[in-house]
């Protein structure tokens, strides 16, 4: 009862606070509007709950075999937690494309596409009754349909390890040791080049728009297609993954080959990341193309994870190149991200923009030259900025609540724990708020460095959020935090953001969660 009571009353203050303080458009609303871009009216300024449907559906504890209703009774459940919570101003949804979409043959042997949107109709009907946002992060790459990939030649007999017949259209491969998976695993995965991968992913796209383009709760979509296990720009390469390939080759030898045979008549791109620039620039020109009035989102991760074929760059670097890559021993890579990075900003269209950081933790470099976080805060930062602006945010690599992933989330000296072993949850999620804080207007109140930087969003691990609602008030104080609450935090970053956005108003502290539990 004490807890319902609790939660009322602090949906009731933090409405209040919204209603009062905070004027009823979001910043990239701001000033003229400059060619055809409207923006509709999101809370694209915030703190988000990251809720990935399938890692939710293997969190299920209820009874075995569930059936497809109970899954979507289960996933419901945890929407309306996440739009309830009065710290939050929305959900970033992630599904794979293969659980949307699957691909048959139809009877006169062409094929046919069948689409659950069964799990995004849910979350649009609970964001738009809880009038919050909703931002999509939909996963091609390995995660792309059994039957599309099925439908794409395989190049592997490339290689002297796995022999086979190699036609000149091939477009997958096997990688073991996926960058995010586990290191045992082998999958397809589609190479970035081929047509009818592509063609695929943008015809998954133009049916995804016009589902969803005229809910107002639809904040944004993370730019995917030239990727692996998530739409950040890692692929496998020989510096982060060790494992023996089905091949035998190297990995970056593999690449190699495989951009020399897709590309015969043209040796210019031997050698080179070019084709994952090229791709990933016909990429953003997709979404710009399909998507309107939305945010379209880039994550360049770090310098690094695009295969490092030399150190030779192009005579002529763009103006980002030395601030995002001054500190990376990666320079081919890096440099391929930054002309991606800077296509992407000088791209024009119906649509806003905003690069994030896929991976914060607290042990994440706070220093220019490798992009990360600092190169999210170099590009909101730009003076003049583009039109539009480019907005900036992050997402908390693991969860703060799991304990076998803690002292990796939050541990300031990571991978040195020694002075990280009783952390608790509240104090890894400040320590990574320290870091996500530095360099910006509010890094005072977080411990850290002030700087006129600003941020725009942050997305915290729906399980984290559970935690924070079950845990309102720590049963013993931290030295460092008292007895502050991870719900007291997320109030903390919520108002720290829109402090930041509209630095001319007064923005009043919630009371403690703890302080009214008693």
């Amino acid at each position: 009862m004490r807890k319902r009571r609790l939660c009322a009353f602090l949906e009731f203050l933090f409405a209040c606070l919204l209603c009062c303080s905070i004027p009823q458009t979001n910043a990239l609303a701001q000033g003229p509007q400059h060619g055809s871009w409207q923006p509709q009216q999101h809370g694209l300024i915030g703190v988000y709950a990251h809720l990935d449907v399938e890692d939710a559906i293997n969190q299920y504890t209820g009874p075995a075999n569930p059936t497809s209703e109970q899954l979507h009774a289960y996933l419901r459940n945890l929407y309306v937690r996440m739009f309830a919570n009065p710290a939050l101003v929305g959900i970033e949804l992630g599904e794979h494309w293969k659980t949307i979409q699957t691909r048959t043959e139809g009877p006169s042997g062409t094929p046919v596409d069948q689409f659950d949107w069964s799990y995004l109709d849910d979350a649009f009907l609970f964001a738009h009754v809880a009038h919050k946002s909703l931002r999509l992060n939909i996963t091609p790459g390995i995660y792309s349909p059994a039957g599309v990939l099925g439908e794409i030649p395989p190049c592997d007999g490339l290689f002297p390890g796995t022999p086979g017949p190699v036609m000149d259209d091939c477009g997958t491969v096997q990688f073991q040791g996926v960058p995010e998976k586990g290191p045992n695993e082998v999958f397809v995965f589609p190479l970035p080049w081929n047509c009818l991968y592509k063609n695929a992913w943008a015809d998954f796209l133009s049916n995804l728009n016009a589902r969803y383009k005229d809910r107002e709760e639809f904040a944004s979509i993370v730019v995917a297609g030239p990727i692996g296990a998530s739409p950040e720009m890692i692929l496998p390469t020989d510096n982060n993954d060790s494992s023996p390939q089905p091949s035998g080759e190297p990995v970056d030898a593999m690449w190699r080959a495989l951009i020399k045979n897709a590309y015969k008549s043209d040796s210019s791109y031997w050698g080179t990341d070019q084709v994952f620039i090229d791709q990933w620039e016909q990429t953003i020109d997709t979404y710009e193309k399909i998507f309107s009035g939305i945010s379209l989102d880039l994550t360049p991760d770090t310098g690094d994870d695009f295969p490092e074929f030399s150190s030779t760059l192009p005579p002529i670097l763009p103006p980002l190149y030395t601030p995002d890559c001054n500190a990376t021993p990666f320079v081919m890579s890096c440099e391929a991200k930054v002309e991606i990075i800077s296509y992407f900003i000088s791209e024009q269209g119906h649509n806003g923009k905003s690069t994030k950081v896929g991976g914060m933790t607290a042990s994440s470099n706070t220093g220019d030259g490798n992009i990360g976080i600092p190169g999210v805060k170099l590009l909101t930062s730009l003076d003049p900025q583009p039109w539009p602006p480019i907005r900036g945010g992050a997402d908390f690599d693991y969860p703060v609540s799991d304990p076998t992933k803690i002292l990796q989330e939050g541990c300031i000296d990571y991978p040195d724990v020694s002075n990280c072993q009783n952390i608790t949850p509240e104090e890894a999620a400040y320590n990574v708020l320290t870091d996500f804080f530095y360099g910006t207007p509010a890094g005072p109140e977080y411990g850290s460095m002030r700087g006129p930087a600003p941020v725009q969003y942050l997305k915290i691990d729906y399980t984290d959020v559970l935690y924070a609602e079950e845990n309102p008030c720590p049963p013993q104080p931290s030295k460092s935090l008292g007895r502050t609450s991870l719900q007291d935090l997320l109030f903390s970053a919520s108002r720290s953001l829109f402090k930041i956005a509209y630095p001319r108003l007064e923005f009043p502290s919630p009371p403690s969660t703890c302080r009214w539990w008693f």
